[in-house]
Order: C-alpha cells, then structure tokens, then sequence
C-alpha cells in the first residue's frame, strides 16, 4: 500500500510533487490554529507513522544488492544534468520526511527556531543512519545527496511550526481589533 502510494507520487509531475509540499505545510499550520489542544497528539502520531513509513520503504522492503557509494555531495545535479529524472528521485526524498518535519515541532519544546533546529537534525541522524544500514546490509545506493535529500524535507516540513505560529498571532489580533471595535 504504500510503496503504492509513493508511486502515484512519484509519476506526477515535478511542480505538482511540489505544490503537494507546500500544501501540506499549509494546512498541518493551519490544523495548527483549529486544533491547538489536539495538534500534539495528532502530530505525535504522525511522527510515529512516518517514521514506519520512512523505515518500510528505505530498509524493510529492500533485498541485498551490491552496495555503491556517492559521497560526494550535491554529485546528484551533476548526475541530473546526464539524466533528468535524478531530479524526481531527489524531490521524492525531500518528500519522504516531509511528514516528520511536519509532525515534529508540534510534539517537541522550545521556541520555534529550537524546533526546527531539533527536527532537522533528527531528519539528519535518521537519513544518516538509514544509508549507514543500507550500506552495511548492500540494500542499494547510499548517497550523501540523500542524507542531503532528507534533511531538507524534514527542515521544510518544521516551517509548518512557526506558519502556525504566525497564524495563531494573526488571528488573535484580529479577533482583539474585532472585538476592540464592538466595545
């Protein structure tokens, strides 16, 4: 089911893929605003399942291969410019921790630029120790672009955090001006 899912992702178009993120870090901001008592529950399960989905698709449902390694960072544009749909394969892992970039901030403490912070590195330490396993188990091509890949999706996804934030400053001082105006 989800490897079906990604590939109905994964056969968009490129700006659709992109519109879809930036999408979802609308309206998890927005959930954000009407939810504010329940957002951390919902958020914290999201994480949870996110994080099984990250999981499933980068190490359970893989077999042995031979192993290669890309070290070198951004060789992927490189790559990109030889064969286009390198750029597909990066959007999709910027796409993958998405949703623990948008569920995090919601669970964790501190101010917002603590959270984002906090949820890109753990985006960091999960991409990383994912292509360490697929290395270790030859469970395909470990890419330092990934790791790369990762991080900015988990970093994006955290901008849902501080969105919410200036929603929610927003709103109230709209509703202070409203009710400002009726007194």
């Amino acid at each position: 089911m989800i490897h079906t899912f990604f590939h109905i992702i994964y056969i968009q178009d490129l700006w659709v893929i992109a519109l879809l993120i930036a999408a979802s870090i609308v309206l998890c901001s927005i959930l954000g605003v009407l939810m504010p008592k329940k957002i951390k529950w919902i958020a914290a399960l999201l994480a949870i399942l996110s994080l099984a989905a990250i999981l499933y698709v980068t190490i359970f449902s893989r077999s042995p291969t031979v192993a290669e390694l890309h070290l070198i960072p951004f060789s992927a544009f490189e790559r990109a410019k030889r064969q286009p749909e390198v750029y597909r394969s990066m959007l999709m892992n910027v796409f993958l921790f998405l949703p623990l970039g948008l569920s995090l901030p919601f669970v964790l403490r501190g101010g917002a630029g603590k959270r984002i912070l906090l949820t890109a590195l753990v985006g960091f330490a999960l991409s990383l120790s994912i292509e360490t396993v697929q290395f270790a188990f030859s469970l395909g091509m470990v890419e330092a672009d990934d790791v790369l890949c990762n991080t900015v999706g988990a970093a994006l996804g955290a901008c849902a955090y501080p969105l919410s934030q200036l929603w929610r400053t927003l709103s109230h001082r709209s509703n202070t001006r409203a009710k400002a105006a009726f007194d």
